[in-house]
């Protein structure tokens, strides 16, 4: 984290080599949630950069990479040291979980720094973008009479109206059930139907029986896990505990029980995770606050509208594109999967020619109006600031090099209208609200969707008189896989005129037709920014490039082939990919995954069935590659503790697991080797549990040999694969596993 008299000049290459990193614990697509250089306001007001900011349902989380200095100062930085921790500690402050690494772990220790982040995040549900800049969705309190068809008129009212969450209140009964569940029938979506008992899932699966019997019902209760129905009853917390069975989109209508007690962090969790169409809370008189409380809790908990929705429903104004393009050429600009190399895209974008250009563009078509630039770095703020103030327009630079009495002042005036343009390198602060910014320029380029959107976010605000936003984006040379965000490849629309509408409701869009059907203008645009006619555009967007393909890791997870054989296969040429993604100094294959056999059979990979699985296991268990002891240790520890059917809990295994590496220590053995986690004797139960599982379980568990079922803390064997292990086959292999430790600790030795 810096400041911002002392943010980096460059895009160092700690931060690139941590966004491959995390790009390969979480995949590319999770990567994209990453955002750098992400600005926060101290407890003194100050602004700071967050190296990298990722939002769960949960909470918001801050990854640091830093100096060695920031850690074991020298006497003469014990000033600047103190300021870290200041900076730190806001963090913690207002709620942030913070990571930290130094540069030289990043660069030198990059497989303990991956354990380290799949430990962290692994029990982190669903991960989620920045939306808190979007405008929460509608919702409604609805109290529930005697006649259920008022209530499921009121219901299809509030929804005509754009209400996306409703509460439903009685007392007392089943009438709040009934209802819910034909609401949801005559809507016909998917549903997910949440309680907070298993005795009530048995109840609420009977409900939908009698009311809604021609679908059928699943359960997700303890180790009932049905995915697949088109209705789902589950507990709250077998539902919290496991959010990533499924996708977000899954279900069109959410139904909430008991919905006071949406205060529960689970709830929480759920409510923030799920995107459906309709969400409805019943609950009887609220124990902990009034209804419209509740209903609030469900409105702050939900997700945000996204950007089309709240346009169009009318929560934030109609968008108007105009595209300028540059001569600025950015194809040799370094990137990786989040950002662009800073000093690469400074050096490119930070040409006077380029800002002459934004400097024209307002004084040509917009002059006078109210703008946002958003501007590269802090010298760019300011330097184009002074272009604009040179030109005769009303101009501040903004940023966090700026006291906070400065900054405030900047805004106000700002907003007060004395000042007409704002040129600001980051997303200002953080609640900052103008309703009236009419106009922004989007001159910093970025490879970020959430930077992008947020940026977006500073000019929707509806105001009187506020018929749209204007937006410039100033389009430089590209690669397909290198080119700056957009709103026409945000929104991904290849069509482009020249100042129409983007998004709008519909009353807007008719009247943007009937404009350019009788040849007139809009009465907000100068008429050198309204054309007529269309001209396509490449909107080329690596994501939905992918989209229905699968990546080479995931294949190999599906078809139990060990990591990195078929990125392999596919790096040399022997394999073929549906998608060759080149992002900076990495590259990412992808398939179809109707192809899954096919490339099983021309890699020579065994199939895993009933049949087969024992064979592969021994095969597996007498091969058993060991950068640690760990898979012996570990295996050996399940078979020993194992049920009749082939379970053990994950805790007794990770006490096992712990006891001998901590037998070794008392009797002076060596434990490990020197750069194993496993030496340090200070880590705690919790810590040990998640190594076991990281490490030597996963390599198992993605051969499909074990499973970790999380939500009622078990390990087990393959059901189909301990039935075929019989006493003789146990015997062998805690032979084997004893043979394979000795022989790393002779090896070690």
């Amino acid at each position: 984290m810096t400041d911002a008299g002392t943010r980096a000049e460059t895009c160092t290459q700690p931060e690139d080599l941590f966004a491959c990193l995390f790009c390969e614990v979480f995949g590319l697509e999770k990567a994209q949630l990453l955002v750098p250089q992400h600005p926060v306001a101290d407890i003194e007001g100050t602004t700071r950069y967050i190296d990298f900011a990722l939002r769960t349902v949960a909470e918001r989380i801050a990854f640091e990479i830093d100096g060695l200095t920031w850690h074991v100062p020298d006497p003469a930085r014990v000033r600047d040291y103190e300021d870290a921790l200041l900076r730190q500690n806001s963090l913690v402050h207002f709620g942030w979980r913070v990571f930290r690494w130094t540069d030289r772990q990043i660069a030198d220790e990059p497989a303990r720094v991956k354990d380290q982040l799949a430990l962290f995040l692994e029990r982190i549900p669903g991960l989620l973008e920045f939306d808190d800049f979007l405008p929460k969705q509608r919702g409604e309190l609805l109290e529930l009479r005697d006649h259920q068809e008022d209530a499921l008129n009121a219901l299809n009212t509030l929804r005509a109206e754009g209400n996306t969450i409703a509460l439903l209140q009685h007392a007392t009964g089943t009438g709040k059930t009934v209802t819910a569940i034909t609401d949801a029938r005559r809507l016909g979506l998917r549903t997910l139907f949440v309680v907070h008992t298993k005795d009530l899932v048995e109840q609420a699966v009977g409900k939908f029986a009698e009311f809604w019997p021609e679908v059928t019902c699943g359960r997700f209760a303890d180790a009932a896990r049905d995915t697949a129905q088109p209705v789902i009853v589950g507990t709250v917390q077998s539902l919290s505990k496991n959010l990533t069975e499924f996708a977000p989109n899954d279900f069109g209508y959410l139904i909430v029980d008991e919905a006071h007690h949406a205060t529960a962090e689970s709830y929480q969790q759920l409510l923030g995770y799920f995107k459906p169409r309709f969400t409805l809370g019943l609950t009887a008189t609220p124990d902990r606050a009034d209804g419209q409380s509740a209903l609030e809790v469900f409105r702050t908990a939900a997700h945000r509208l996204g950007l089309r929705e709240a346009v169009e429903c009318g929560e934030l104004v109609p968008i108007r594109c105009v595209r300028v393009e540059t001569n600025v050429d950015l194809t040799r600009v370094r990137f990786n999967a989040v950002q662009y190399h800073r000093k690469d895209i400074e050096e490119a974008v930070l040409v006077p020619d380029r800002d002459r250009l934004i400097v024209d563009t307002y004084a040509e078509h917009v002059s006078g109006r109210r703008a946002v630039v958003f501007c590269v770095n802090v010298d760019h703020g300011e330097r184009l600031a002074k272009l604009f103030n040179d030109r005769g327009h009303a101009t501040r630079s903004v940023s966090g090099r700026m006291s906070t009495s400065e900054r405030r002042e900047a805004l106000d005036q700002f907003v007060a209208g004395t000042t007409r343009v704002l040129c600001a390198c980051d997303l200002l602060n953080e609640g900052w609200d103008c309703p009236g910014v009419e106009v922004l320029f989007m001159a910093r380029p970025t490879l970020s969707k959430v930077i992008y959107l947020q940026q977006l976010g500073r000019g929707t605000r509806k105001a009187p008189g506020k018929e749209s936003l204007l937006v410039f984006d100033f389009v430089d040379n590209a690669t397909h896989y290198n080119a700056s965000l957009s709103l026409h490849r945000l929104l991904g629309v290849n069509q482009y005129r020249k100042g129409g509408l983007m998004l709008g409701n519909s009353d807007a869009l008719k009247t943007d037709v009937q404009a350019l059907a009788s040849n007139a203008t809009p009465p907000t645009l100068p008429v050198s920014l309204w054309a007529k006619e269309y001209c396509e555009i490449d909107v080329f967007n690596w994501q939905d490039a992918v989209k229905g393909l699968v990546s080479a890791s995931a294949l190999e997870d599906e078809l139990g082939a060990t990591e990195g054989r078929i990125r392999d296969a596919a790096r040399r040429g022997d394999l073929v990919a549906d998608h060759v993604l080149p992002l900076g100094e990495r590259t990412y294959y992808y398939f179809r995954p109707e192809r899954a056999e096919q490339i099983r059979t021309q890699l020579n990979l065994p199939r895993l069935d009933d049949e087969t699985v024992r064979e592969l296991f021994l095969a597996f268990v007498n091969k058993m590659d060991m950068s640690a002891s760990y898979k012996p240790v570990m295996l050996r520890a399940l078979l020993e503790l194992a049920d009749e059917d082939g379970r053990v809990r994950v805790d007794d295994a990770a006490r096992a697991f712990h006891k001998f590496y901590s037998d070794r220590r008392r009797t002076s053995l060596v434990v490990e080797k020197a750069s194993a986690r496993m030496n340090d004797p200070h880590m705690t139960t919790e810590a040990v549990r998640q190594l076991m599982l990281d490490m030597p379980f996963r390599k198992f568990e993605q051969k499909k040999f074990l499973k970790y079922d999380r939500d009622v803390a078990f390990a087990r064997f393959s059901p189909a694969l301990w039935r075929q292990l019989d006493a003789d086959d146990r015997v062998a292999i805690r032979a084997v596993c004893e043979a394979k430790i000795a022989e790393y600790y002779a090896r070690l030795s």
